[in-house]
């Protein structure tokens, strides 16, 4: 890490003082890293306070594809509630974590918050996870109109030899122009850049980054606010990593 010095103008309105683009943009980069520093100090056991800080993520750019997945961890005094995670992709390859909500369960309601809010702020055209029937009632039920694709790895899990042959032959007809009858809706990252084909066959991209989330092992006795701090940390230091 390093630190430049630079020099701005001063700009006043009406007697009141006026920031410039550059100087918003230099302030709202520091912020990240300021709160990225004091939160990761906060994990690795300091004494903060942990309720005074819980990062936002705050991601810029059109991020038209986007992959989910839930996380389930354990909470207080048994308890548990579930991470929903949303990964988003752009056209030119760029990857971020969009959004991290702590729900009680994978329920109708608690995807419909959550995807509502990312189509909002993204215009979301393809949405690609496993096969979680809530997620599907969500996109329904809220009326948004995008591609929902079946994650390729999780279809095949519950296949026989037989039938995963088939799924590949599909992908390899599809993949190279040829129409063929996606009856197991796993073709909407065609409609994408052949350059990020990669990240959207699968639900993977979400699950190497829940793999992050995993290690810090959260234990017997963090609350559902400490969890979500600690993953949204995660997720702060893996946008400002990519």
């Amino acid at each position: 890490m390093y630190w430049i010095s630079v020099t701005l103008p001063i700009l006043y309105k009406d007697g009141k003082r006026v920031k410039t683009n550059v100087e918003k943009e230099l302030e709202f980069e520091s912020n990240l890293v300021l709160i990225s520093l004091l939160l990761l100090y906060s994990i690795l056991g300091g004494k903060l306070n942990v309720r005074l800080f819980l990062p936002r993520l705050n991601v810029r750019g059109s991020f038209e594809y986007i992959i989910v997945d839930g996380k389930y961890v354990r909470l207080l005094h048994g308890e548990k509630g579930v991470l929903l995670v949303a990964i988003g992709v752009s056209r030119d390859g760029k990857r971020a974590v969009l959004d991290i909500m702590l729900a009680k369960e994978e329920d109708r309601r608690s995807y419909w918050e959550f995807l509502v809010g990312l189509w909002r702020r993204y215009h979301v055209k393809l949405i690609v996870a496993d096969g979680v029937r809530a997620l599907d009632s969500a996109i329904f039920s809220s009326g948004i109109r995008v591609i929902r694709q079946m994650c390729i790895v999780h279809l095949k899990r519950g296949m026989s030899r037989e039938e995963r042959e088939v799924v590949d032959e599909i992908v390899f007809l599809a993949e190279h122009g040829i129409q063929v009858d996606d009856k197991f809706g796993i073709l909407g990252y065609l409609s994408a850049p052949r350059e990020v084909w990669k990240w959207l066959r699968s639900n993977n991209l979400v699950e190497s980054f829940n793999s992050l989330v995993e290690r810090r092992r959260f234990g017997k006795f963090h609350s559902g606010y400490r969890i979500l701090q600690i993953a949204l940390t995660i997720a702060v230091l893996y946008n400002l990593l990519k």
